[in-house]
Order: C-alpha cells, then structure tokens, then sequence
C-alpha cells in the first residue's frame, strides 16, 4: 500500500544524491589517510597498532568511520534485568507517515497523527511492553537469546522526514530502538538522518532500491532489488541489514527465493497479526492505521 506520498521532491533527492557521493569520498579520504597513520605506527613497533591489526581495522577507522558499532554497543548493553528466553510470537507493528496529509493523498489512513503516535507510545510503556529490533528477535529465536517480557518491534516503511524529526526523540526519550525499512534511493531521509537514527540503536532494513512489485520482476531485475538494495544500504552505512521489507507487502515463492539468496535473515510482510519463528521470511505485522484510536491499537495486540 505504501506509494510516492512523501514530501520529497525531485530536486532534494539529487541534492542527497550528492550529498551522498561527496560524503563517500571523504570516508574514503578518511579511511587512507587512517591507513597510513597505522602503517606508521606499526613501523614504530606500537603494539596497540599490531592488536588494532590484527582485527581488520584500526580503532581510529572503527570510531569514525562506523559510528554504528557505538550505537551497537549501547543497544546491547542498555538494561536487560529481567529479560529471558523467548521463542514465541511478538509483534511488529508497522507505521508510514507521522503527521496529518495535506490536501488529497493517495493512502490517507497510512498518516498517522503525531499525537496519536506519542499517545501510542505512552500507552504501550505503562503496559510494560519494551520495543526491541528485529535481530534482537531473531537472536532470541534461533540463537538463544533473551528478550524483555513484553518485546515488540516498532518498524518504518520507506523513510518519510517525521520517522527522524519524531519518531526518533519519541523512541529515544524510552530507551527505545525503532526498525527502519528504507527504500535505497529516493527517501526523505538525508544520510545524517538516518546516521543519527543508527546512532540511536535503531536497525536498518532493506525496502528495495526504488519500491517496485517485486511480483512484477524476475531475474537480474528481481535480484537488484532485492540483493542491490542491501549492498547499497551496507556501502553507504556499514551496517549488516540483516532484514528485508516487501514493498506493499506484495510477494511470491520467487521473490521469497531471491530474498533468502540474498542472505537476509527474515522478511516482513503486511499480512495481520504476530510474527513467529516458523516463518522467517512471511512475518506478519500490525500496520497501525491513521483512523485508529487506543482501543483499537489494544485490540490488535490481544491473541
């Protein structure tokens, strides 16, 4: 269901565009310029240097140029007491635009109000459910991890303006990591935005490069989509994207194929209700819709 409905325009995604080539350049300016400084140093017989080495990569390159790996580590180290094993289902609830449409739009139910959206959040932390990400999920599942014990995941499609300006500050004020499905090319989102976001603890998931029917596609076509979309999101943030989302939720045994070929660990969906273990690359998700109210939003979690 999700379309072209955000506010970008033409001439901001070829400014980001840019933006996007220029700040490359200067991670690769960074990464040589960091690469002689540890040659040197390994000249000089420094054994931090030699142990940085050994690694793959100096401290210096690790902090700079993979400011995820900070936000790694405060993910996985935020509070944990009473978390436990889970196997069971959880839910995923799945929001577009945070905000009110202006004037005619395609999917006007897919704008969710920002109060609402604050209202949702307050909600769901006085009845003591706690937002994870999905690898988080997925580590409970099949690796023996463990998961608070009400988990939810709280993902967002496409990647509009309001999902950084507030979603963001909204999530981070409860301790809380968010799950963004970003299309490749033509978001909102600036590249700090979703830097920041990272930063924050949240997950990158791939949304296609262009949001097509990947039901449409086949081969060489099928595959830049699917397996193009994640290299691009992995190059431009240095980040696993280990997840996948199917753009309007539209998909088939073949586009199922080529999102498991293209090393994802799970895909979601837009079909209704829990996401379980036994259907990795089918979970299900609650897709919060602009018209609901509390109750509504309770009656989706109740199995």
């Amino acid at each position: 269901m999700a379309g072209n409905y955000g506010e970008g325009s033409a001439q901001a995604h070829a400014e980001e565009r840019a933006r996007r080539r220029a700040a490359e350049h200067r991670r690769l300016r960074r990464q040589r310029l960091l690469a002689i400084c540890a040659l040197l140093l390994v000249l000089a017989g420094t054994a931090a240097a030699v142990a940085a080495l050994r690694g793959g990569h100096t401290v210096a390159a690790t902090s700079r140029s993979h400011p995820q790996n900070a936000s790694r580590t405060r993910a996985h180290t935020r509070s944990r007491a009473g978390w436990r094993p889970h196997t069971g289902p959880v839910p995923i609830l799945e929001y577009h635009v945070l905000g009110r449409p202006q004037g005619e739009v395609p999917y006007p139910d897919l704008y969710v109000p920002r109060a609402a959206f604050r209202k949702q959040m307050d909600w769901l932390q006085r009845r003591g459910y706690e937002a994870v990400t999905l690898e988080e999920v997925e580590d409970a599942w099949y690796r023996g991890g463990r998961l608070p014990p009400r988990p939810l995941v709280i993902s967002f499609d496409d990647g509009y303006r309001p999902q950084f300006t507030f979603a963001l500050p909204q999530l981070r004020r409860r301790g809380w990591p968010g799950v963004l499905n970003l299309k490749a090319e033509g978001s909102d989102l600036y590249t700090s935005n979703v830097e920041a976001m990272l930063e924050a603890g949240w997950e990158l998931a791939a949304h296609t490069i262009n949001h097509s029917d990947l039901t449409t596609l086949e081969g060489e076509a099928l595959e830049e989509e699917v397996a193009g979309s994640r290299k691009i999101l992995q190059r431009e943030f240095h980040v696993p994207v280990n997840n996948f989302c199917y753009p309007a939720g539209r998909f088939d045994s073949t586009v199922i194929a080529a999102v498991e070929a293209a090393g994802y660990t799970g895909a979601t969906t837009e079909i209704p209700g829990f996401a379980t273990r036994d259907h990795p690359y089918e979970l299900a998700r609650i897709e919060v819709l602009g018209s609901w109210t509390l109750r509504d939003l309770a009656a989706s979690l109740q199995r």
